[in-house]
């Protein structure tokens, strides 16, 4: 496997993942301007074709569980074959252990993970947009524990299912797990001052960056800057059921505009106690 380790950039769905990607990529090329349709920090933890091409089987007559002790060894694999010393994967998983007990993510193979939260008022709503669904529907979703993602994406081959679970759970599951170091975030944090979120992720990551390349990589991934590129060329990883931009409104706190009274007690009551664990509730 040599030195290289993994750098996983993990969030619940809409949560700033795309955003921090865009930074390291930048960062990464010296604060340089980015085409967000090039970036190559975009597909999930693994696909199937990883599996199939890493491993040497065939994932199509492995079974669910099976699938899913099969990923430390996918991960080390994948590392194995690595070109540079961090190798940046998105995640969108909750922080989960195997069938046979073993951490999915493995600080062994682990620099460190960057974790996104953001208040789950708006993620229901940048969700909803996303999706093309009711915003009610969101809700309950990020309710359910049994949920998962799973599906092809524009730019990726086949996804491994990817357990994701109530908005809660997902939260708690990488904050308060001793498996890896991780460096939560608040979007909104990260908003008010990208460039100190931005600094204290290439920390954690181990990416040197001097002052002067954390300003250039934050301008470059102005979300204008963003949302620009996509009203130009598209966003690959735009959902075509949607009806709205991928880099729709950015804002933090936009919630009472789109959600009801009893859409917003709904998704408190569902997630008090992770609310105000990260301030979003007093």
């Amino acid at each position: 496997m040599g030195d290289s380790r993994f750098g996983w950039l993990v969030s619940y769905p809409k949560s700033g993942n795309t955003w921090m990607r865009m930074m390291l990529a930048s960062l990464l090329a010296g604060g340089a301007e980015i085409n967000i349709n090039q970036i190559t920090l975009d597909c999930s933890v693994a696909s199937f074709a990883e599996m199939d091409e890493f491993l040497g089987v065939e994932s199509s007559e492995l079974t669910r569980d099976e699938i899913a002790n099969a990923r430390p060894a996918l991960h080390a694999e994948i590392l194995a074959s690595a070109r540079s010393p961090l190798l940046l994967r998105k995640v969108h998983d909750r922080f989960w252990p195997t069938p046979s007990g073993q951490p999915a993510f493995q600080g062994a193979v682990t620099q460190g993970a960057v974790y996104l939260v953001r208040d789950p008022r708006d993620v229901a709503v940048s969700y909803a947009h996303h999706r093309g669904w009711p915003v009610d529907d969101i809700i309950r979703l990020m309710a359910d524990p049994a949920v998962e993602l799973a599906r092809a994406e524009h730019s990726c081959k086949r996804q491994l299912p990817q357990p994701l679970g109530t908005w809660s759970g997902h939260v708690a599951s990488w904050s308060e797990q001793h498996e890896l170091p991780v460096l939560v975030l608040r979007y909104e944090d990260l908003k008010k001052d990208p460039h100190a979120g931005l600094r204290a992720a290439a920390a954690l990551l181990g990416i040197a960056a001097d002052e002067g390349q954390i300003q250039a990589a934050v301008k470059a991934t102005e979300f204008e800057v963003l949302r620009s590129q996509e009203a130009a060329a598209g966003f690959r990883e735009r959902r075509p059921e949607s009806t709205a931009p991928f880099f729709r409104r950015g804002v933090a706190g936009d919630w009472p505009a789109s959600l009801s009274p009893s859409q917003q007690g709904r998704i408190e009551t569902d997630h008090r106690e992770m609310m105000e664990r990260f301030q979003y509730l007093s």
